[in-house]
């Protein structure tokens, strides 16, 4: 039987069949891109739908307690430190029993301080810190106070505008005074066998807005008493012969 070559109506109809089939690949290729696109999209949409929701429930809090202070309060500023004065948070007491004041809001007591002179020292945000000694008043009075004082500032020969203040119901000698990088405000006081004195600094462009407030934190100081050294034990009674 002689060979049958194709002709050129079976090539055109196999190109044809060819094509169809590329054709129907491409579609179905397509079919399965749109897919995972969609399927992409929708996974995008659901991201954002949740951040979206997360971030309408912050700022909800955050619209709350703007409405409440008439400002967004951050951890340790001045709004912080006065929502800590009203809700009355727990008080912070000297283990030897000489103070105690509620703590600046978000602040942080550093426990061994480098300033070793402080029995409590707060250190807050921007540089900002306060710091509280308590010693043995040895026999000093208030007039005496104000004396020795002076002389320190004679001999530093400096200005720290020295005025009469309170803290609480008791007077202090208030002093203010500016240093290279902090504004510094100093509060000396006596009460009974106790000398007490309090130092806040702040930056100076932040040290009129944050000195009402830690003022006010003051009116929750109290003093305590200077504990009275522990009693020798009582000897033993010699053996009986």
């Amino acid at each position: 039987m002689p060979l049958r070559l194709p002709s050129d109506e079976d090539l055109l109809a196999s190109k044809r069949r060819a094509a169809r089939a590329a054709r129907a690949e491409e579609k179905r290729l397509e079919s399965r891109r749109r897919l995972v696109r969609v399927g992409l999209v929708g996974a995008f949409a659901a991201v954002l739908l949740i951040a979206l929701f997360v971030d309408m429930r912050h700022l909800t809090a955050r619209m709350d307690r703007f409405g409440r202070t008439g400002k967004e309060a951050r951890r340790g500023d001045a709004a912080d430190i006065a929502a800590g004065i009203d809700a009355g948070d727990a008080r912070y007491a000297d283990p030897s029993g000489l103070f105690s004041l509620v703590p600046p809001r978000g602040w942080v007591r550093v426990k061994k301080p480098v300033r070793g002179m402080f029995n409590a020292y707060f250190r807050g945000p921007y540089g900002m810190d306060l710091g509280i000694q308590a010693v043995e008043n040895r026999g000093a009075t208030f007039d005496s106070l104000v004396s020795r004082l002076k002389l320190v500032e004679r001999n530093l020969a400096a200005d720290t505008h020295m005025e009469i203040a309170y803290v609480g119901p008791h007077r202090a000698v208030r002093r203010t005074a500016q240093l290279f990088k902090n504004k510094v405000l100093t509060l000396d006081f006596l009460t009974g066998d106790l000398a007490h004195h309090i130092q806040f600094a702040a930056p100076p462009e932040l040290f009129d807005e944050y000195e009402p407030v830690i003022l006010r934190l003051l009116e929750t100081y109290e003093p305590g008493t200077l504990l009275p050294p522990a009693a020798p034990p009582a000897p033993e009674p010699d053996p009986a012969p």
